[in-house]
């Protein structure tokens, strides 16, 4: 068994922790008197407040398969032996790669939706009941944070 170097160890845990904030909650809805939240998970199946359908998000299922690709790519890292050093820099770049799409894809739904409140005036009324929550920041932290090598 191969010796987990620190930027392994940092792509595992981001890779953890982007997995675990999928399934926090990513925005927060404000109605009058109540508010409810929605994950990650539910944004991209379009599952809204008590079952309620919303529009789907399927892009967003590209943050958790990349994350599981990361993990993926550090257990053939660690269980290759002896001579994987062209496997180990390829997978720097891979890794890189996927943290690049976890963090382009969080940006992009975070834009969009932006862009659609503000093509009319309900939907800047909307935009006030509206916040992002601890999941899309964790997880776009969390992706930003590839190290350059594995």
């Amino acid at each position: 068994m191969n010796k987990l170097t620190v930027g392994q160890m940092i792509a595992i845990g981001a890779a953890l922790l982007v997995l675990l904030c999928f399934f926090f909650p990513w925005v927060e809805l404000n109605f009058l008197l109540a508010s409810t939240n929605l994950s990650g998970f539910q944004l991209a199946i379009g599952s809204g407040p008590g079952g309620s359908s919303a529009p789907a998000m399927p892009s967003l299922f590209l943050v958790p398969l990349s994350m599981i690709g990361v993990l993926v790519i550090a257990a053939i890292c660690l269980s290759s032996q002896g001579s994987a050093s062209q496997l180990k820099s390829i997978a720097g770049l891979l890794l890189i790669a996927a943290g690049g799409i976890s963090t382009l894809v969080i940006l992009f739904q975070y834009f969009n939706l932006n862009q659609q409140f503000n093509q009319n005036v309900l939907g800047m009324i909307a935009q006030k009941m509206f916040s992002y929550s601890f999941g899309a920041h964790g997880s776009l932290v969390a992706s930003a944070s590839r190290p350059r090598r594995p």
